[in-house]
């Protein structure tokens, strides 16, 4: 009769197979992260945090006599031309009061001196 015993194969230990499993799974885990730490969570949190802005540099110490000077100047020829400007206005309020030709009177109550009167007529 034959041996009914069961032949046995020398058995290869696992712990080799749960040990690299465990490290290959952590440096996968490990890489994932990182990956999604560079590429999602950094730019957002750079984006939303960010730093103040730099202080405005300090204000010079007074005014600077030259810039002064010339806007002074520029006022004393501003306050030339309006008075030029106020004079011609008050000329032409004078003009506006002043009477005016009518139907009835062309020549107006006093006619002006500055135009000569045309040749033939009685002034």
């Amino acid at each position: 009769m034959a041996d009914t015993s069961q032949t046995q194969e020398p058995s290869t230990p696992r712990w080799p197979w749960i040990l690299g499993g465990l490290v290959g799974g952590f440096f996968l885990l490990a890489a994932g992260l990182g990956l999604g730490w560079y590429l999602f969570y950094r730019p957002i949190v750079n984006v939303a945090v960010q730093l103040p802005a730099p202080p405005a540099p300090p204000a010079p110490a007074g005014p600077d006599a030259a810039q002064v000077k010339a806007l002074e100047e520029q006022i004393e020829k501003q306050k030339a031309a309006n008075k030029q400007i106020e004079d011609q206005i008050a000329t032409l309020k004078d003009r506006l009061r002043a009477d005016v030709c009518t139907a009835k009177d062309p020549a107006g109550k006093t006619p002006p001196a500055s135009t000569p009167a045309p040749p033939g007529q009685k002034t």
